[in-house]
């Protein structure tokens, strides 16, 4: 809740409680508040029965059952009457013998997450005492609002005790109250000056000032004077008190009556005073005055002013009249807290109405019960309506509104249907208007959630790109159109180029045979050009149609190893004339890939053109293919000059040349890399360099796996670790895996499986039968060759202590149904997910969690183990603790992103909430992408981490 919204709730609150008709009454608003200023979870007060030692429930509010009577044992029930201060502590945390001896009356099952008890005091005794709770943990605002209000009903339940009393002066003082209550719909001049004229004319006073204590000033500043409008023959006379010297005595009382820390003082005239303000006494003296009633005004917790009265000459004031202003001034306190609460308000308000309604940009607010409550000036402008046709209508009218004004309505209202029935989504999409003028929105939609993260609605934000739009389109029109004019003539001139020189390397004379070396040498500079212009027009084509969505892509399975082959057929001439060897690693049997196959061609020319071009004569340049999570990787390296961070940065944007000497000699267009990355990325993959200066290149790029694939080869099968001790199953199970060739198996004992490890990690591990199936699973989850490996058992033991990750079978299990549990453990996706934190109690906690829910784990014990491990093992996602000895998690993150390796591995923190509070920021401005404090729910976590993981890296292992 806001500041702002707090204050109005509570300027409410007050009043109804002023405007109370009964004691009881005032209690009820008490809870009210302490669920909507606090937002308590559960309220409750409870009466202290003076002669039988208990405490009778009273009122309640929440959903929770809480029983009528409860006991405190007969040890605390001094404690209980001397209860002076709330109490504000955590239930399974030490505290006071009484708080919990509360606690665990009320809620002797299920304590809320922290308890605030606040003592309600009427005539210095303890009446009552107000408990509330929260789920969630409390701030302190909120624990100052509740403060707030049980300082306000203590004091209308005091009034109305004292009306109770004194019924013959009960009209009076009511209407007292009353009057007072009205002083919160005035500004503040308006509400000192009506205050004033209160005390004036309740305490029976000839006149009166008010002073506030002004903070920048830091002293005292007269706001009024009002006398009695009986007293109008001495109105000059009692006015002379706050004017000149007179004025300066009385402000130096009042500011000694702040200093001293005293709630009320009286001057009372004395004719025989030698004190500085001798004059004073002098001047009341000799009009009969009595003396002067100074009382002090608190607001918010705060000395906030003074008030002075002086009564009748010849008349004092009655000690009825002192509780009456007493009482009122302490109300006048309340009021102006309140006004400045307000003011305050006001001011932001127009503050954010102004940037609201001066943006450029259309903006609909709906809330949480999907009402429209608040819709700016140019929102209106483009929809055509008015203020008030919208603002507090349902989402129901929102949409007749959208569907006159847009061109699909139906297509906005489904994706405004998905996101109002989400609490977390953000998106951006554009739509086309109609009416009342035509022009293209780009609206952008998030959730709106406050600073306890509770969610209050969803903001629609619109934003004209007509102009945007139609010059983008002319672009690309005039693009396109110059581009298709330029290839004719280019095409003509190179074909005409090629036939004149012919072709030397495939045996084909040109059609003039005798020709001179420079003739020759200045047709082939002219075929260079020709051919290296008509590229820079194909890139510019390519490029339009990507940013107008116009490529279509013909995706196929395809196999690597031809890709490749096509990609060195192409350059094989250029690397001759470059005088740079070509290589290829590709390991045999590679799964196919999903992909044009000419696009992904385009891609690996352009990253083997550049890497020729920059290579030294004689050197080589290698291409790589290898199988990685759920991806297939095509890598060019080559020993060149290399690549600084610093240009790496901007290296696939279009039209960039790193070194524009080497690029004007050798050609380019600047828009290779730039094609590549789009393409690519069409593609679901990721395109990215790995260089030093000085040491050469490797570009990279993935694209995802077909979805029929070939069968794999022997080397690269699954392999099977079958842990026995010689029992029957072992040579079925054996002999009936062997008889498909879909995995390798291997058969160690039990005993040796943490001995004689296998030369790869086992995709499976099967144990049959082992004796103290927990100790054996403890062992091998030790090394980490185990640790990411799917584990099966079969055994008769119980399997209550066996972690979660771990599939069981009893001993009658069939041999099919073991094959089958196998096979499906060999082919389904497990993300990794690399756990770092220091303290080992969480650690295994952490691990147990995310691997129930399916994710394999590597845990690290600090940043030191961490980066190394991620120098070997990429894992889908890190989750990390940001206090940890040594490296800190900061540290670690900027280590990660430092490191093109690592960079794009998300990162979720997840660490104690007792950091800066600029923690948050600072992780992901290192690159965090989910940031969770401790304790966090088991829900929370895996949806974080879900949501950080690629999606096409779960398609396939």
């Amino acid at each position: 809740m806001q500041v702002s919204e707090r204050a109005v709730l509570l300027a409410i609150l007050c009043r109804q409680m002023y405007r109370a008709t009964s004691r009881d009454m005032v209690w009820q608003v008490l809870l009210d508040g302490a669920r909507s200023v606090a937002a308590a979870d559960m309220a409750v007060i409870y009466q202290l029965d003076p002669e039988a030692d208990l405490l009778q429930r009273f009122v309640d509010r929440g959903t929770t059952v809480f029983p009528d009577y409860i006991t405190v044992p007969n040890y605390l029930l001094h404690d209980l009457r001397l209860l002076r201060q709330p109490i504000r502590f955590i239930p399974d945390q030490q505290s006071t013998p009484l708080a919990l001896a509360l606690t665990s009356a009320i809620w002797p099952d299920r304590p809320p997450r922290e308890v605030v008890i606040l003592p309600l005091i009427e005539q210095g005794r303890l009446e009552a005492v107000c408990v509330c709770g929260w789920l969630s943990p409390v701030s302190d605002e909120e624990i100052s609002a509740l403060q707030f209000l049980v300082d306000d009903a203590t004091y209308a339940r005091a009034m109305l005790a004292s009306t109770d009393r004194r019924q013959s002066d009960q009209g009076v003082i009511s209407d007292a109250i009353t009057n007072l209550t009205l002083l919160y719909t005035h500004t503040f001049d308006q509400l000192i000056e009506a205050a004033l004229d209160q005390l004036v004319v309740i305490g029976e006073a000839a006149a009166g000032a008010l002073y506030l204590y002004d903070d920048e000033a830091q002293s005292l500043r007269l706001q009024s004077v009002k006398v009695n409008a009986l007293a109008t023959a001495f109105a000059p006379t009692l006015r002379q008190l706050w004017q000149n010297d007179l004025g300066r005595h009385c402000q130096v009382l009042a500011e000694s009556l702040l200093e001293s820390s005293n709630e009320v003082v009286y001057l009372v005239a004395d004719p025989s005073s030698s004190h500085e303000i001798a004059p004073l006494h002098r001047f009341l003296c000799e009009h009969a005055i009595d003396g002067i009633l100074s009382l002090t005004i608190v607001a918010g917790g705060w000395q906030a002013g003074v008030v002075q009265l002086v009564p009748w000459p010849g008349n004092g004031f009655s000690e009825r009249q002192w509780q009456w202003l007493r009482s009122l001034v302490r109300q006048i306190g309340v009021a102006i807290e309140h006004s400045r609460l307000f003011e305050r308000l006001r001011a932001e308000l127009d503050h954010a109405q102004a940037v609201v309604e001066t943006t450029n940009d259309g903006i609909v607010l709906i809330n949480a019960r999907r009402r429209v409550v608040m819709v700016n000036r140019r929102a209106c402008y483009f929809f055509g309506v008015a203020e008030h046709d919208l603002k507090g209508r349902p989402y129901d009218d929102l949409l007749q509104v959208f569907n006159r004004v847009f061109a699909h309505p139906a297509r906005l209202g489904l994706w405004l249907g998905q996101l109002l029935g989400s609490e977390t989504d953000r998106a951006n999409e554009e739509f086309q208007v109609v009416w009342p003028q035509v022009r293209r929105l780009q609206c952008f939609s998030a959730p709106v959630v406050d600073r306890r993260e509770q969610y209050l609605g969803r903001i629609l934000i619109f934003r004209d790109v007509t102009r945007e739009r139609e010059v983008e389109q002319m672009k690309n029109e005039f693009v396109s159109m110059v581009s298709h004019e330029l290839r004719t003539p280019l095409a003509s001139t190179q074909g005409a180029l090629q036939l004149l020189l012919g072709d030397s390397e495939r045996g084909k004379s040109g059609l003039i045979r005798d020709m001179s070396s420079v003739e020759r040498d200045l047709l082939q500079r002219a075929l260079t050009n020709t051919n290296r212009l008509l590229r820079l027009v194909n890139d510019v084509l390519d490029i339009a149609k990507i940013e107008r969505g116009q490529l279509q892509l013909q995706r196929h399975p395809v196999a690597p190893e031809e890709i490749c082959r096509n990609a060195i057929d192409d350059l094989a001439s250029f690397a001759r004339q470059q005088q740079v060897t070509i290589s290829l690693d590709v390991p045999p049997n590679l799964p196919l890939v999903d992909v044009d196959r000419d696009r992904i061609v385009q891609v690996l020319v352009n990253l083997l053109s550049n890497a020729i071009k920059f290579s030294p004569a004689g050197q080589q340049v290698v291409v790589s293919v290898a199988h990685e999570q759920g991806m297939v990787r095509f890598s060019v390296r080559d020993w060149g000059p290399g690549i600084s961070r610093a240009d790496q940065l901007k290296l696939f944007q279009k039209f960039q040349q790193l070194d524009q000497s080497k690029s004007n000699v050798r050609g380019g267009s600047g828009l290779g890399l730039a094609i590549s990355r789009q393409l690519v990325e069409l593609h679901g993959g990721r395109i990215w360099v790995d260089s030093d200066v000085g040491f050469g290149s490797t570009f990279s790029f993935t694209v995802p796996l077909a979805a029929v694939q070939r069968i794999a080869s022997a080397d690269q099968r699954p392999l099977i670790l079958i842990g026995s001790d010689g029992h029957p199953l072992t040579d079925v199970l054996h002999a009936r895996l062997m008889a498909k060739p879909d995995w390798e198996v291997v058969i160690t004992p039990i005993a040796d499986l943490q001995t004689t490890l296998p030369a790869r990690q086992p995709a499976v591990t099967v144990l049959l039968h082992p004796v103290n199936a927990e100790e054996v699973i403890g062992r091998l989850r030790t090394l980490a060759l185990y640790q990411l490996t799917s584990i099966i058992i079969v055994s008769d033991e119980s399997a209550v202590k066996l972690p979660k990750d771990v599939v069981v079978f009893p001993g009658t299990i069939s041999v099919d149904q073991l094959v089958a549990e196998i096979h499906y453990q060999t082919t389904r996706y497990k993300p990794l997910i690399m756990v770092v934190d220091d303290d080992p109690n969480v650690r295994p906690v952490l691990t147990r969690l995310i691997q129930r829910h399916g994710m394999r784990v590597l845990a690290a014990g600090d940043g030191e183990e961490a980066l190394a491990i991620v120098q070997h093992v990429r894992p889908q996602a890190i989750l990390l603790d940001l206090r940890m000895p040594g490296l800190d998690g900061f540290e670690v993150l900027r280590r990660l992103q430092a490191d093109q390796a690592t960079a794009s591995i998300p990162v979720v923190v997840l660490t104690a909430n007792d950091l800066a509070p600029d923690a948050p920021s600072q992780a992901f401005a290192l690159g965090a992408r989910g940031f969770l404090e401790k304790p966090v729910s088991a829900e929370r976590l895996i949806a974080t981490l879900t949501s950080v993981i690629p999606a096409d890296e779960g398609s396939h292992e």
